[in-house]
């Protein structure tokens, strides 16, 4: 066979060849775009659903907040359309949704909210498929769990100052409207609890003062001091003193004085910084005696207002916010103590039977306490335990090992106050420091709305 003949024979072949492959790699490009398309158009819808799912999760727990403020259920559909529709604009890749559609469920305060969304495709659309579509569902569970709060208000002298006590008690009712809304349908009143306290130089026990004391509100207090006297050292047979028999020497001398309050002190012993229950070898301090300034002994006195156990009676709440009133200075750790008390299961059979805390570890329940001052911890009774500011931390800790959420508001405090209440709040988060009436009303709207979400389950 000549050469020429040969090479030409390559040739041919070689073009046949290269057509042959490019007419199978036309024909093979249409599955492979296809197979692509789908891949990249499935991973931005699937980017996109992601994002509308975080959209939802929030409307759900907006849409719960609403409830909570007393909205109806048609105003809870609009805003929650409004939200969604605000936050989907804020999409790239031209995502088109349809309405949100919430469902509530009868007797419960289920929200469950669904949304239909449609994703343009790319490289899909060259093969007919123009949109990808997805559905998302979330839901939002309102009120179905238990909840029991302490608010601790400082009541001190300094309260009387620049409005602050009018500013106090606006706050507090407003906190109590938000835990506790005004439509009954909107929450079972047997969920939400509250229960208040005070506390200034001490703590007025009310009528509760002789169960967790011992003693009866008419009582005798005595004190005893060392008194400088002049004391016989020398007798004559007898009895009389001698000529200059006498040397002053220090002398107990025990005064007693009648007392008719129900003020008690910290608890002393094993058990000041537990949640044990009173009784033998764990009573509280009655609120005692002193010398006044003129050396005469009189009895120690706190304002005229007692504890009120967990209640679901908001007038009962209002009206105690309402008979707040200034006295004396701050026993911050009293406060804390008494706090905890009312929340202290360990503590039911001081309480009446319908304000017996729950047990710490109840199922779906939390308890939070709210400690508030506008000042310094400044005042204690049994230095043997350190002063307020020290007693005050051991008892914050005490109570967070129990799993109560404490949230704190130093309101216009001076450094040693934010710092005793930094310490003892849960978190930084739950730390606020109102410097006027109208922060100070956030920030009790805040912890009302935070502590509500405690009941929110997702």
């Amino acid at each position: 066979m000549k050469t020429g003949y040969f090479n030409r024979l390559i040739s041919h072949w070689r073009a046949e060849t290269r057509g042959n492959i490019a007419i199978i790699f036309a024909l093979s490009i249409i599955p492979i775009l296809s197979i692509v398309g789908v891949a990249i158009d499935t991973q931005m819808t699937m980017t996109q659903k992601n994002k509308v799912q975080a959209v939802i999760d929030n409307a759900v727990i907006y849409g719960s907040r609403s409830m909570q403020s007393g909205k109806s259920r048609a105003e809870v559909t609009k805003e929650v359309n409004t939200y969604v529709a605000a936050l989907l604009k804020q999409q790239d890749g031209n995502l088109s949704c349809t309405g949100v559609a919430i469902e509530y469920v009868e007797g419960k305060q289920d929200i469950n909210a669904t949304i239909l969304c449609s994703q343009p495709t790319t490289l899909s659309n060259l093969f007919g498929q123009t949109k990808m579509d997805f559905r998302v569902r979330s839901g939002s569970t309102y009120g179905i769990g238990k909840l029991e709060v302490a608010f601790v208000f400082d009541v001190s002298g300094s309260m009387r100052n620049n409005g602050k006590m009018s500013d106090l008690k606006i706050a507090a009712r407003d906190a109590v409207d938000t835990l506790m809304p005004a439509d009954s349908n909107l929450a079972n009143p047997d969920d939400v609890r509250i229960a208040m306290t005070t506390y200034d130089t001490m703590v007025n026990a009310g009528s509760y003062f002789t169960a967790v004391t011992g003693k009866n509100k008419k009582r005798t207090e005595s004190v005893t001091t060392l008194q400088w006297q002049q004391v016989c050292v020398d007798f004559y047979r007898s009895g009389k003193c001698k000529n200059n028999g006498y040397e002053w020497q220090q002398v107990e001398v025990t005064d007693s004085v009648s007392v008719n309050n129900t003020c008690v002190q910290e608890r002393v012993g094993a058990q000041a910084f537990t949640d044990a229950a009173p009784g033998k070898n764990a009573w509280l301090e009655s609120g005692g005696a002193e010398y006044d300034y003129w050396g005469r002994l009189v009895a120690r006195s706190c304002n005229s207002i007692g504890p009120l156990p967990l209640t679901n009676n908001k007038n009962a709440l209002t009206g105690y916010i309402n008979n707040l009133d200034d006295y004396g200075s701050t026993a911050g750790h009293m406060g804390v103590a008494w706090g905890w008390y009312l929340l202290a299961p360990t503590w039911s059979s001081v309480w009446p039977v319908a304000s017996k805390p729950l047990p710490y570890d109840e199922p779906d329940a939390a308890k939070a306490m709210i400690m508030m001052t506008d000042g310094e911890f400044n005042e204690a009774f049994a230095p043997g335990q350190g002063n307020s500011f020290d007693q005050a931390k051991k008892q914050c800790d005490a109570v967070k090992e129990k799993g109560i959420v404490i949230y704190t508001v130093a309101f216009q405090a001076p450094k040693a106050g934010k710092d005793i209440l930094s310490y003892c709040a849960s978190s930084a988060n739950f730390a606020f420091t109102p410097d006027n009436g109208q922060e100070l009303q956030d920030a009790y709207k805040m912890i009302a709305q935070s502590i509500s979400d405690l009941r929110i389950t997702y």
